[in-house]
């Protein structure tokens, strides 16, 4: 009776490892315990297999699923001294405003400004404010910068400090002596609308003659032979941004999708303009950094198209990149200044239920399985941040395409304030 049933356990048992799903299979196999997300920890050893995925990309993609998620800031700064101290990586472009980070960070070498003023100015206070980002910002960074192993910081968002850039900007069409300079409406007129722009978002018309008025500035810097690209980079972002915020509220996908493709097309400036020779770290929302858009079950979901999507359409930027989305099981979650939530609870054959409950922090290479697997269709649940506002709501997609791999966090925490 005893080897009876005995047998009966070991047919069920393999019945159900058979009714797995491949990608299940090799994420039970393939998942690596992460030691800690503790950025003071320097031996790195447990982020080498992590290294050994990313092998030759020079460009990294760190997401997070909500812009308050402690623990994610903890664990991608951990990750991001391991890509400078031991892959070379050495620049570190943040989903923050492109002008002002770009423009401003050789002040920062010069040391007309200081590495504090610097991030307290340009990258959203989201991070700039949180404890869990201190140990980057007020002591990593800047032992790099002391130190000469510096790494040099950027950004790629379209959605920037006008107020800052525009007496900038006039002074550079100025120096430029571009024609519309010399409009008798010019200081009276285009200027002072240009400068309030956020003030006809609801005026179509509006925004419209401002959209036209960057676009014929844009047309004259192109006519210079000797205008620097960063310039008409600029402009561009001017033009988007008000774009993007003609749409909002408006129509969502298109508010979106404005942003992201600006952002794609600023960060592929940094990658193949500004910094072709160098390693790129990227720190930006799991949305954003996702790809592979267009594949979901939702029709609504499929009219979206994110900057990691739009900036692996390029062969050789796909080749060069690789994206590491941010999970977790439980916890709370917000962002500074908006009241916290509870995670929801995934369902049983979620993603975060195949990993080791023993695991805090985990990674999966998803990569070696999409490469082993070319032809697969792997529709799995995960929280992976993609529908709309819902950062930490478990979605059904084909995950192991969105991102390169994962990193796993059991129990998610809202950040806290930096005291002032």
């Amino acid at each position: 009776m005893f080897k009876l049933i005995l047998a009966s356990l070991l047919s069920f048992s393999f019945s159900v490892s058979l009714a797995q799903k491949p990608i299940q299979a090799y994420v039970t196999q393939h998942q690596v315990q992460l030691r800690s997300v503790d950025p003071t920890q320097s031996d790195y050893s447990d982020l080498s297999i992590i290294g050994e995925a990313i092998g030759d990309a020079r460009i990294v993609m760190l997401g997070e699923q909500d812009h308050g998620d402690a623990p994610a800031f903890l664990a991608k700064t951990r990750i991001i001294q391991y890509l400078h101290e031991k892959k070379g990586f050495n620049v570190l472009a943040f989903e923050s405003d492109f002008f002002g980070l770009n423009y401003n960070w050789q002040m920062v070498e010069n040391g007309g400004m200081t590495l504090q003023d610097y991030i307290n100015k340009n990258i959203s206070p989201i991070w700039s404010m949180c404890t869990a980002c201190s140990h980057l910002f007020k002591t990593y960074l800047p032992t790099c910068l002391g130190t000469g192993n510096v790494i040099e910081v950027s950004g790629f968002d379209c959605q920037m400090n006008t107020k800052y850039l525009m007496p900038i900007l006039d002074s550079v069409l100025r120096l430029y002596k571009l024609p519309i300079t010399s409009s008798p409406e010019y200081g009276s007129a285009l200027l002072p609308l240009l400068s309030t722009w956020y003030d006809y978002t609801k005026d179509t018309a509006t925004t419209d003659k401002i959209i036209s008025i960057y676009t014929e500035i844009k047309k004259q810097l192109a006519a210079r032979q000797d205008i620097d690209e960063f310039w008409m980079q600029t402009v561009d972002n001017l033009i988007q941004q008000n774009i993007q915020f003609r749409n909002w509220k408006q129509d969502y996908w298109k508010d979106m999708n404005t942003r992201d493709r600006q952002m794609a097309a600023n960060l592929r400036w940094l990658a193949l303009k500004k910094y072709p020779n160098d390693k790129i770290i990227v720190w930006a929302h799991n949305y954003h950094v996702s790809k592979y858009a267009g594949h979901f079950p939702e029709d609504f979901l499929n009219n979206a198209n994110s900057m990691g999507t739009v900036f692996t359409e390029e062969t050789l930027l796909l080749n060069q990149t690789y994206i590491l989305g941010f999970s977790s099981l439980k916890g709370t979650a917000g962002r500074l200044s908006q009241k916290t939530y509870k995670i929801q609870k995934p369902g049983p054959n979620s993603f975060e239920h195949w990993i080791n409950p023993n695991f805090e922090y985990a990674f999966v290479d998803f990569k070696k399985y999409n490469l082993a697997n070319p032809s697969g269709k792997d529709l799995f649940f995960m929280a992976g941040s993609i529908k709309g506002n819902n950062h930490h709501t478990n979605h059904e997609a084909e995950w192991n395409k969105i991102f390169d791999g994962v990193i796993f966090i059991r129990n998610m925490y809202p950040c806290e304030p930096v005291a002032h």
